[in-house]
């Protein structure tokens, strides 16, 4: 007596099923894959949408080409022939979370930031008040990054709370 053989139809089922479920297992792995370096598109150009002089902050909270939707031109404490643009930052906590798109000093046209980002507080007053930000070195100068003292929560003056939040 014969061993009764599968039918076709059964390896063909039992095919599909391995290769349906190997698909799924490459399209998990490449999603995780990609979040793990997501790019946040720190130093991109933006447009801030208005126009701005050297000793002006501004932003642009709805910027489309930015991941983040933020787009900064810091006041310049720099250099007063600074012509570094507008560009895309994002929240941050400390320096590392800043890595972000740098000049590429070949191409003249291109106005990205030469000096590299560092995380620190950018406006004192509106939406983005006291928030830490990925900000450009360039618009630095050579004071350096400091938290201003509205937005140091552990000064006594401050009863604990930023300029942002109400003072008792």
């Amino acid at each position: 007596m014969s061993a009764k053989q599968p039918s076709p139809s059964r390896h063909l089922l039992t095919a599909l099923v391995r290769v349906s479920f190997l698909g799924a297992l490459l399209l998990a792995l490449a999603s995780l894959g990609s979040m793990a370096c997501e790019d946040n598109g720190i130093g991109r150009p933006c447009d801030i949408g208005a126009d701005a002089g050297q000793s002006q902050a501004v932003y642009n909270n709805q910027a489309l080409e930015c991941p983040s939707r933020i787009c900064l031109k810091p006041v310049n404490q720099g250099s007063p022939t600074l012509d570094t643009g507008p560009y895309c930052s994002a929240t941050c906590s400390k320096d590392s979370d800043c890595d972000g798109q740098k000049r590429d000093n070949a191409e003249r046209s291109d106005l990205r930031c030469k000096t590299g980002f560092a995380c620190g507080v950018a406006f004192v007053v509106g939406p983005l008040c006291c928030q830490k930000l990925c900000l450009c070195k360039d618009f630095l100068g050579t004071t350096g990054l400091q938290t201003p003292q509205t937005c140091d929560v552990k000064l006594p003056e401050n009863h604990g709370k930023t300029a942002c939040q109400e003072l008792p």
